[in-house]
């Protein structure tokens, strides 16, 4: 009982000045509310539970209420994470719409599949030890202002949705995830969902159970989106469901087990460019020194329309580039459109021969369209090739440097 007069006569005093925002504090979690929202404070007969207007609170569960000048948007949830704790800060609103949970510093944030609003989650801080988890049934928007985690339970970031994730970097941020190792998780940075990535700041990535990043719906990276980094993976890089967009950004991806980025066609046929990359601008560089995998691969047809892509193809048996079906580079008017590759592995050999996998700088499983830009690809590796396609090669362009070993049929 001492506890509640005490929280009421705080109430009392911070509202005589006028203050604009109540804050009540309940462990890792902050609720936020005008003060004119919360100005009636009722109390049980016997003591064991607060009421803020029409919003209940066990006693025991409250901290302190604080009072301060602010406004908090009523559609944003602040994550601020600080060593192994964390700080969680939502309209008093939303309470009810959200199981939630805070782990030490590893957040657990579902929101009720009734609600359908978007919520905006603004996330920041660091943590050698945490994660965040959303799930929910609406259209969201997460931000990445200067957020660092290590988790050492699952997944960095671990977004399940299904619908379209707006991630924005704010300007000159940089933030950096790293997953556990062993775990069974698909990778450090997932979205269950289709992503649109935007904002000019870096995203640093190392998947040390999978992949790095991935999503079982397509990504989008807009003109504005600014570096990911791929510093290490145990799978890809990026796997990508659907298709893959980008339109600006740099990409450096390095050090993985599997492809650098793989693009996978779906259950569903019916999805729109299924399995298909879509590179509409952004400058890739990619490290290709696995055995018998992929710098840039996609189920489908692939389309390189601007931008520049780079690869050091040193594994045996891998590509730099890979299409599942047709490959078409070609030039915006204005837009440079660069395809440029070393390469120097040579044949994969796993005592298989039905395994054996040739090095090539472009692997094309179907017509390959050249019509802009410039390919400099050098292959020195013993019996590997410069470009490799299955059927024809149709090319209107004028400019192909260093590839003078076209293997066709192959």
């Amino acid at each position: 009982m001492k506890k509640i007069i005490t929280l009421l006569s705080f109430a009392a005093i911070s509202s005589a000045a006028l203050a604009q925002t109540a804050r009540i504090h309940c462990g890792a979690f902050t609720y936020t509310a005008p003060v004119s929202e919360v100005s009636r404070i009722t109390t049980s007969a016997d003591g064991t539970a607060v009421t803020f207007d029409t919003n209940s609170f066990s006693a025991a569960e409250i901290d302190s209420v604080t009072f301060d000048y602010r406004t908090y948007d009523a559609h944003t949830i602040y994550v601020n994470y600080s060593a192994t704790q964390v700080d969680v800060t939502m309209p008093l609103a939303l309470r009810e719409q959200f199981t939630s949970s805070a782990d030490g510093a590893h957040v657990y944030l579902e929101v009720d599949p009734a609600y359908q609003e978007e919520l905006t989650y603004y996330l920041s801080g660091t943590s050698q030890d945490g994660s965040f988890t959303m799930e929910g049934d609406y259209k969201s928007t997460v931000i990445l202002d200067n957020v660092s985690l290590t988790s050492n339970k699952g997944a960095a970031f671990d977004i399940q949705n299904g619908k379209r994730i707006k991630i924005h970097m704010i300007e000159g941020s940089v933030n950096n995830f790293s997953d556990a190792k062993g775990g069974t998780h698909d990778a450090c940075f997932f979205v269950n969902g289709h992503p649109e990535l935007s904002g000019n700041g870096t995203l640093n990535i190392t998947g040390n159970t999978k992949h790095a990043y991935a999503s079982d719906e397509y990504s989008h990276f807009e003109a504005s989106f600014g570096r990911l980094n791929v510093l290490g993976a145990v799978g890809d890089g990026m796997h990508v469901e659907q298709y893959l967009k980008t339109q600006g950004g740099t990409y450096n991806i390095k050090g993985t087990g599997g492809d650098g980025i793989d693009v996978s066609i779906t259950k569903d046929p019916l999805d729109e460019y299924n399995g298909q990359a879509l590179i509409e601008g952004g400058h890739f560089t990619l490290d290709v020194a696995a055995e018998d995998v992929k710098g840039l691969k996609c189920d489908s047809a692939m389309t390189i329309s601007a931008g520049t892509i780079e690869a050091t193809v040193s594994g045996n048996g891998s590509k730099g580039i890979s299409s599942g079906t047709d490959l078409l580079i070609a030039q915006k008017t204005g837009v440079p459109t660069k395809v440029k590759m070393v390469v120097t592995g040579t044949t994969y050999m796993p005592g298989d021969a039905e395994l054996e996998a040739k090095c090539r700088g472009i692997k094309v499983k179907g017509d390959f369209t050249f019509d802009g830009g410039v390919i400099d690809i050098v292959a020195t590796g013993v019996k590997s090739k410069e470009i490799s396609i299955t059927k024809v090669v149709v090319s209107t362009a004028t400019l192909i440097q260093q590839t003078n070993k076209i293997q066709q049929g192959l």
